[in-house]
């Protein structure tokens, strides 16, 4: 039996669904063994509580997507396409992902800077490289960092090293 790219792409998505709610059922448990707020309105709990609420929701039509491709059934299935190349944009993609996390955790890096190549490099790792997407990444990348940096160091209370 073959299966269609659409459908394989389908399964795909269904097993990163299945992760993502391992994920969050991770963020559950540990958020029930937080103490209670004694302070702030909120606690401590709020934030993996409402991550995990997100995660949900955003998956939502992720999720109605691939069982509805799952389901369809057309003639492009019956059709033989060409092998399916390995994913090498998601497997660039991971490997910044780590190297974020190293550089953060083991090479203190500035949490800007690190998330600046990070952003900038997953975002060329996607759309290709050129001079507008290298700008467009870097921008956006260093846009987001002092952001995060602001909203983590202001409101959230964390300081970084």
């Amino acid at each position: 039996m073959q299966i269609s790219r659409r459908k394989l792409r389908a399964l795909g998505d269904l097993g990163l669904l299945a992760a993502v709610a391992v994920g969050v059922s991770v963020l559950f448990i540990g958020a029930a063994d937080l103490p209670a707020p004694r302070f702030e309105p909120l606690g401590s709990a709020a934030m993996p509580k409402i991550l995990g609420v997100l995660l949900i929701l955003l998956s939502l039509p992720i999720a109605f997507r691939a069982i509805r491709n799952l389901l369809r059934r057309d003639p492009a299935d019956a059709k033989q396409e060409p092998p399916i190349q390995l994913p090498h944009r998601g497997v660039l993609v991971f490997g910044a992902l780590l190297a974020y996390a190293a550089a953060l955790d083991f090479g203190r890096v500035p949490f800007v800077l690190a998330t600046t190549v990070f952003v900038a490099l997953s975002g060329m790792a996607i759309s290709g490289i050129s001079v507008r997407s290298v700008l467009i990444y870097i921008f956006l990348g260093l846009g987001l960092s002092l952001a995060l940096s602001y909203i983590f160091t202001n409101f959230l209370y964390v300081r970084f090293a």
